[in-house]
């Protein structure tokens, strides 16, 4: 997840009631170092908003780490209906998506432990270069697509997200001198893995990349969405949200 998405995604969440939104599945949640130390802003933007709002947040992950309360596989039936005991209003994927095969399942998956009327919001990347954890299958998505693995539910907000280049982003290489960076990408015998995920990311030293973000509601459009209007931040030219 990249800044600005992790912008985004709070500033929708504080919008939905907490009648809407709690409790709150978030799937495929990593740890808690990921969330606080590896990228901060997902706790500082997401989660900790929301622990002051006093609603209550499950992190589902398949390994038993440190900040994740619930640990097995969705698609398990033994386990989905353990997870539906817990009466989750909304449910939160981000990042996921394009690291399994199965997405469809996954994503129907969601939608059975939901309620009608309940939240579903997805994030991703729109354009990204390769990144496995542990596979990549590159799905990089329309927000149509996003929509249509969610039979049954309608959008209520969606957005793309820019967040600059490369340099801009990718936390290990920021204040590294672009000249340092072109160097390095000439000295392929060193450290080859390093420097084969450094050719994928080299375009992104001018390109931008870019997430897909949507809130969805399941059932008809008909259900009246409930979601008073945030503050957008001021768009930046190093950093754009276009709607």
């Amino acid at each position: 997840m990249n800044l600005l998405e992790s912008q985004w995604l709070g500033e929708k969440l504080a919008s939905i009631p907490d009648s809407q939104l709690f409790p709150l599945l978030n799937v495929g949640s990593s740890t808690l170092e990921f969330r606080t130390q590896t990228q901060p802003y997902i706790d500082s933007q997401i989660f900790a908003p929301l622990r002051r709002r006093g609603g209550t947040v499950y992190h589902l992950d398949m390994k038993p780490d440190p900040g994740v309360d619930l640990v097995g596989d969705l698609l398990d039936a033994s386990f989905r209906n353990s997870i539906r005991k817990l009466t989750i209003r909304s449910a939160m994927v981000s990042n996921l998506l394009e690291h399994v095969t199965n997405r469809e399942e996954i994503c129907e998956t969601l939608l059975d432990v939901i309620p009608e009327g309940g939240h579903v919001i997805v994030s991703g990347p729109s354009r990204y270069p390769y990144h496995a954890d542990p596979i990549d299958t590159m799905f990089r998505p329309s927000i149509d697509e996003v929509a249509h693995l969610f039979p049954g539910t309608h959008i209520v907000e969606s957005a793309i997200v820019d967040s600059g280049n490369w340099r801009q982003w990718n936390v290990a290489e920021r204040g590294r001198p672009l000249s340092q960076s072109l160097l390095r990408l000439m000295v392929p015998f060193y450290r080859p893995k390093k420097w084969l995920e450094l050719a994928r990311q080299s375009p992104y030293i001018f390109k931008h990349i870019q997430a897909f973000a949507v809130v969805l509601r399941k059932g008809p459009a008909s259900f009246a969405p409930n979601i008073q209007p945030a503050r957008r931040p001021a768009p930046s030219a190093a950093a754009r949200v276009a709607s």
